[in-house]
């Protein structure tokens, strides 16, 4: 039997539409997630002060709220703190006081009272005031704790002697404050979180943007080279096709650039993690590695083509993680379940790019649906941009090489049709019919 519900869910994995819209078919699975995750977490919700906040915000009508909550780490710090009961780990008070942190926004976004205090002695580097334009930086700070608290609808600082409004872009579900420059508190003026690494990450027991060669940027020559890499790239997306760009800048929320021009055969050039939605990272100088082109100037076309198929690629990965967490029932370190039916789950599909490596069917509309439309926007840029005979060769070789996964994963899925739910195998013709695939 076909639940209308779920079907629309469902459908928001591979048609291209409004944020709204998107938020809309997945409330009642984004506040039935929460819902268990406060009942998972109770006890250690309460021992920071957060349990009667979170549900009030997990009740409240707002569709943003619960958005911030479940499009962040905030499940993935949950999980690494329970599985620390004893306190052995030596970062288990700093993360403590992120998960606060995550808490922040959904709380003054929803107008729940919340009185929050943060510790500065775990707090030694700026991090995000996450869904927020602000950076935390207590480093100046001269008292232990920094106490936030809500004030008629405003936010009230330590230290300051009024509270600040701040103006709610629902376009991009964040807050802006127009407060000037604190010592402990740094302004964003772009609208995601920036960071510089020497590396890429992908730990699955610590924050990526922990790691010790990531660093948040909001002013300065890197941060401006990072943003400007950035911007380009989106406004070829926006060209390309307005909507997609209005979804990708809603789920995509900081980026982790490696911006060294240094590679090797082990680099990792770009990732996304389903444990820590809305950061993706790449190395974007070197994006053209696969196919030996190499980019060594910011102004080289090649570059924002690159990056934006990349953003493309991994920002729609970004948007199904958020759609699987609403349908999905397992936690989020366990895997993606969502639109396979639950004996089918642990199916294998061949994957075809790397050695001795494999993907569960419930990955499918992830991998797939990212890999098609970055082939879609490569094939757009193929027809429209003015590319000389190098250029075009090497847009040819990567389309060659991505269409080569792309088959074997729809080859498979169709061989394997009875594993999805109804749901889903709705969905699949549909991403048949978008990708061209003939059904045999």
């Amino acid at each position: 039997m076909i639940s209308e519900p779920r079907l629309k869910l469902a459908t928001c994995l591979v048609e291209v539409t409004s944020p709204q819209t998107i938020l809309a078919v997945s409330s009642l699975g984004a506040r039935e997630r929460l819902q268990r995750l406060l009942e998972r977490y109770r006890t250690l919700l309460a021992s920071l002060g957060l349990l009667e906040s979170l549900e009030a915000v997990v009740s409240s009508h707002s569709l943003y709220t619960r958005f911030m909550l479940v499009h962040s780490p905030f499940e993935f710090l949950l999980a690494q703190l329970d599985e620390d009961p004893q306190r052995e780990r030596e970062d288990h008070d700093y993360l403590e006081e992120r998960v606060k942190l995550m808490c922040l926004a959904p709380c003054w976004a929803s107008g729940v009272p919340c009185t929050m205090a943060l510790r500065k002695r775990f707090l030694l580097k700026p991090v995000p005031i996450h869904y927020t334009n602000l950076i935390l930086d207590l480093r100046e700070f001269p008292r232990d704790e920094f106490v936030v608290t809500p004030s008629s609808g405003a936010v009230r600082f330590p230290g300051e002697s009024s509270p600040h409004d701040f103006a709610w872009d629902e376009s991009l579900c964040l807050l802006r404050f127009s407060m000037g420059h604190a010592p402990f508190l740094l302004h964003n003026p772009a609208d995601y979180v920036v960071y510089s690494s020497k590396n890429i990450s992908e730990s699955e027991k610590f924050l990526s943007e922990d790691c010790p060669t990531h660093e948040i940027h909001y002013q300065g020559e890197l941060f401006e080279e990072i943003v400007e890499i950035v911007e380009t790239a989106h406004a070829l997306i926006h060209a390309y096709q307005p909507s997609l760009w209005e979804e990708l800048r809603f789920f995509v929320r900081a980026f982790g650039m490696d911006t060294s021009l240094l590679g090797g055969k082990e680099k990792k050039l770009y990732c996304s993690m389903p444990g820590q939605p809305g950061l993706i990272q790449m190395a974007p100088y070197l994006l053209g590695t696969p196919e030996g082109m190499k980019i060594e100037k910011r102004d080289d076309p090649l570059l924002a083509m690159l990056v934006a198929a990349q953003i493309i690629h991994e920002g729609l990965h970004q948007k199904h993680y958020f759609l699987n967490r609403c349908e999905d029932t397992e936690p989020v370190n366990e895997g993606q379940y969502g639109f396979i039916r639950p004996e089918f789950s642990e199916v294998q599909m061949t994957c075809p790019w790397g050695e001795n490596q494999t993907r569960c069917l419930h990955r499918f509309f992830t991998l797939a649906l990212s890999v098609g439309f970055e082939i879609l926007f490569l094939e757009h840029l193929l027809r429209t941009q003015r590319l000389g005979p190098e250029e075009k060769t090497f847009i040819k070789s990567r389309l060659k090489r991505k269409r080569r996964y792309l088959l074997p994963f729809l080859v498979q899925a169709e061989l394997l049709r009875h594993c999805f739910s109804p749901e889903g195998e709705i969905v699949l013709g549909e991403l048949f019919r978008s990708f061209g695939y003939q059904i045999t």
